[in-house]
C-alpha cells in the first residue's frame, strides 16, 4: 500500500526518532520504512518487519540521485518522502491512505501544511514545503528527478505537469524539525553537489552526537527524544 522512503547521512540519534515515528502509526494496512545510507563509515541495523535498511559503500553524487535510487526500491506503489530529521504524525499513513483510496488517479498526494518544530518545539502550522509529500510509482517513472541536492523536490513535484491532490485536513501528516544543530540541506543554498557534500560532513565530524558513528555497525533503537506529540494542538 504506502512505502516511506527516508534518506540518511550520519545521524543515527535523528534517524532513530524518525523510525519510532513510522512505528507509532495507527494505519492498518500494509506499509514499509525504507532507509538509503550512503555512508560508508557506518552499517545502519534494526530488525522489523516492516522496515528495510539499504547501507551503501559509495556516497550518491547529491540527494536527487540518492532519492532515485530509493525510489526504485521501494516495495509499494504509492511513496511518502520522510526526511531523517522529520517525523511522521501518528495517523499520516491513515490518513494519506484515506485520500488515495476516496481520491484514485493523481500523481501526487500531499498536505496543505505541516507542524513546524524549531529546536523539537512546536512553533505552529506552516505551509508545504514537498518533504511529506507521497508519489506514485507510475509518475515516478515518467520523470527525471534532477541531479541536484537543492530544489529537487519542487522540481519533481511542479516541474512534469503532475495531477496533485491537497488535503486540507486541520491535521497534518508531518513534523518538519528546523535547528537542533545539525546539518540542513535545503538551507545551504543553491551551491554545487560536491560543496553539499563537504560542509555536510565537516558538520557532522564536530557533532560530538556522531561520536559513535565511526564505529562500522550501529543497531538503531528507535525512541522520541521528547513527547513532540503532546506538543501538537487538537491532538
Amino acid at each position: 500500500m504506502i512505502s516511506v522512503l527516508t534518506l540518511t547521512y550520519m545521524r543515527h540519534y535523528l534517524l532513530e526518532e524518525a523510525v519510532e515515528s513510522f512505528l507509532r502509526q495507527d494505519f492498518s494496512g500494509e506499509s514499509q520504512m525504507l532507509i538509503v545510507n550512503d555512508s560508508a563509515e557506518v552499517e545502519y541495523v534494526f530488525e522489523h518487519p516492516k522496515i528495510r535498511i539499504i547501507n551503501l559503500k559509495s556516497r550518491f553524487s547529491s540527494v536527487g540521485q540518492k532519492l532515485k535510487f530509493g525510489f526504485s526500491e521501494c516495495k509499494y506503489d504509492h511513496i511518502y518522502r520522510l526526511d531523517d530529521d522529520d517525523l511522521l504524525t501518528p495517523w499520516a499513513l491513515r490518513l494519506t491512505w484515506e485520500d488515495i483510496t476516496s481520491h484514485p488517479g493523481y500523481d501526487i498526494y500531499r498536505s496543505d501544511g505541516h507542524y513546524f518544530f524549531l529546536h523539537n518545539k512546536f512553533k505552529g502550522i506552516s505551509s508545504n514545503v514537498n518533504n511529506g509529500n507521497t508519489y506514485t510509482k507510475k509518475y515516478l517513472s515518467r520523470i527525471e528527478i534532477p541531479n541536484s541536492s537543492f530544489g529537487e523536490d519542487y522540481a519533481m513535484t511542479f516541474n512534469f505537469n503532475a495531477n496533485i491532490y491537497t488535503s486540507y485536513r486541520e491535521q497534518k501528516t508531518m513534523i518538519y524539525r528546523w535547528g537542533m544543530n545539525t546539518y540542513h540541506v535545503s538551507g545551504m543554498g543553491s551551491i554545487g553537489n560536491d560543496s553539499v557534500n563537504e560542509w555536510t560532513d565537516r558538520i557532522v565530524k564536530t557533532d560530538s552526537r556522531n561520536k559513535n558513528e565511526s564505529e562500522g555497525v550501529i543497531e538503531l533503537h528507535p525512541h522520541f527524544d521528547e513527547e513532540y506529540y503532546e506538543q501538537i494542538p487538537n491532538i
